[in-house]
C-alpha cells in the first residue's frame, strides 16, 4: 500500500510554496499560493501561504474561482445522470435536454465531455464582444444557436460545449446548476457555487491579460463577471475543492459506479486523436491565447488524461493514465492511480502567464516523491 510520508511531504510543499511567492510580482510569482496532497489512506496535506492581490490571507475558508477545474464538476452531473439510467453517453444533446439547437443539438453527451463534437473552443470578441450589456441567458442562447463540422475527427478543447452539458443537467434535474452543485456538495464535502457574487473570502486573481481590468466588468474578479455564470470557467470553491473533485473520479470515489468511473478515466480514442487547446483571439474579456497542441491527445469523459504530452503541467513521473484538469485562474487537481496519490493548487495568478508549465510538475514530482511503501 502506498502512503504519503506526511512530514516530508508538508515539508516540500512548504518549500514549493515559498518559492513561488518568493517574488509575486513576476510573471512565474504570486502572492499567494494553497497546495494540497492525498493518498488513498485518507491523509490530507494543505499548505496555506501568503495573501490574494489585495492582501488578504489564504486559508481553508478563503473562496477560490475554480475556473475550468470547475468543468470536472459539470461532468459529475451528468454522469450520474447517466449512474441512473436517465441518460446514455451517446445520447445526442437535443435529444437528451428536449431543447432546440442548430447543429451542436446532433453532437452526444460523450462528445461533448470529451471534447470530440467539433464546438468552438469559444466565441471570439468579434462574435460575441465583451461588455456590460452580455447576460447569462443571451450566452447560453448564443451556445444553442451554434452550427458545427466535425470533419475532422481531434480532440478540440471546448467551453462551450460545457455550456452545452449545463442544459441537460438542468432539464433532468430541474434545478439551475448551483442548485445542482449544492448537491454534489453534499456528496463530495465540497463548497462549489456559480452566479454568486465574491464576499470578503474572495481570493482575486492578479496577472489577467484583459483591457478591462481594475474595472466593473474586469474577468475573474468582478461581480459583473461571476453574475455571468458562466459553466466552464465561473465555477468557485473552497482552495481544496479541486481535490475533492479530482478524486471523486478516482477507483473509490463513491460518486460514480466503478464501470462508468474507469470509462471516464480512459481515452474512447485509445490515445490515437491529436488536438489540444486551440489559439483563440480573446474571449470573455481576456486577451489572445496561442494554441496548445500534442500528438497524441488522450482525454476522458471530464477529465484530460496525462499520456505523453510534453509540455505538460505534470511531472515525467506521472503515471501516463493520470488524470485531471487545470484552470486559467490558476488552479490544478491531478490524481495518479497507479499511486493513489493526488495533488491540487490554488494561486493568485492567471495561468496566462505560463506559470502552470512551470510549477505544476514541480508539485507532482513534489506528491510523488514523499510516498513510502507500508506493507
Amino acid at each position: 500500500m502506498i502512503s504519503l510520508d506526511s512530514s516530508l511531504c508538508r515539508q516540500r510543499l512548504e518549500e514549493l510554496a515559498a518559492r513561488i511567492t518568493a517574488n509575486p510580482d513576476s510573471p512565474f510569482g504570486m502572492s499567494g499560493v494553497a497546495l494540497f496532497a492525498a493518498d488513498a489512506l485518507g491523509t490530507v496535506v494543505s499548505v496555506y501561504r501568503g495573501t490574494d492581490i489585495l492582501g488578504t490571507p489564504l486559508h481553508m475558508d478563503s473562496q477560490m474561482c475554480l475556473a475550468s477545474v470547475g468543468k470536472m464538476a459539470v461532468a459529475l452531473l451528468v454522469l450520474r445522470l447517466v449512474d441512473r439510467g436517465l441518460l446514455s453517453l451517446d445520447q445526442p444533446l437535443s435529444e437528451a435536454s428536449g431543447l432546440r439547437y442548430g447543429t451542436v443539438g446532433r453532437a452526444t453527451i460523450a462528445a461533448l465531455l470529451s471534447h470530440r463534437a467539433g464546438v468552438p473552443p469559444v466565441f471570439t470578441h468579434e462574435e460575441l464582444p465583451y461588455s456590460g450589456a452580455l447576460t447569462p441567458h443571451s450566452l447560453r442562447d448564443r451556445c444553442r444557436a451554434l452550427d458545427i463540422n466535425n470533419a475532422e475527427r481531434q480532440v478540440c478543447y471546448s467551453d462551450i460545449a460545457y455550456a452545452l452539458l449545463v442544459d441537460i443537467i438542468e432539464a433532468h434535474e430541474g434545478l439551475a446548476l448551483d442548485a445542482c452543485l449544492q448537491q454534489l456538495n453534499s456528496a463530495l464535502g465540497t463548497r462549489l457555487s456559480i452566479g454568486k457574487k465574491p464576499g470578503a473570502s474572495y481570493a482575486h486573481i492578479a496577472g489577467l491579460p484583459s483591457a478591462h481590468v481594475d474595472t466593473d466588468i474586469e474577468p475573474l474578479n468582478s461581480h459583473y463577471w461571476h453574475g455571468l455564470a458562466l459553466p466552464w470557467a465561473g465555477i468557485s470553491g473552497s482552495p481544496d475543492d479541486g481535490l475533492r473533485l479530482v478524486r471523486a473520479f478516482a477507483h473509490g470515489g463513491g460518486v460514480l459506479s466503478e464501470s462508468l468511473q474507469q470509462q471516464a478515466i480512459s481515452d474512447p480514442d485509445d490515445g490515437l486523436l491529436s488536438g489540444g487547446i486551440p489559439a483563440n483571439n480573446g474571449q470573455m474579456g481576456l486577451d489572445a491565447i496561442p494554441a496548445t497542441n500534442w500528438s497524441p491527445c488522450p482525454w476522458g469523459l471530464g477529465v484530460e488524461l496525462r499520456g505523453d504530452k510534453n509540455p505538460h503541467w505534470t511531472p515525467r513521473e506521472a503515471h501516463p493514465s493520470s488524470f485531471g484538469h487545470v484552470g486559467i485562474s490558476g488552479t490544478l487537481a491531478w490524481h495518479d492511480p497507479t499511486m493513489g496519490l493526488s495533488w491540487a493548487m490554488a494561486g493568485t495568478r492567471s495561468s496566462f502567464s505560463g506559470w502552470l508549465i512551470r510549477h505544476g510538475p514541480l508539485l507532482g514530482r513534489a506528491v510523488l516523491s514523499s510516498s513510502i511503501t507500508r506493507r
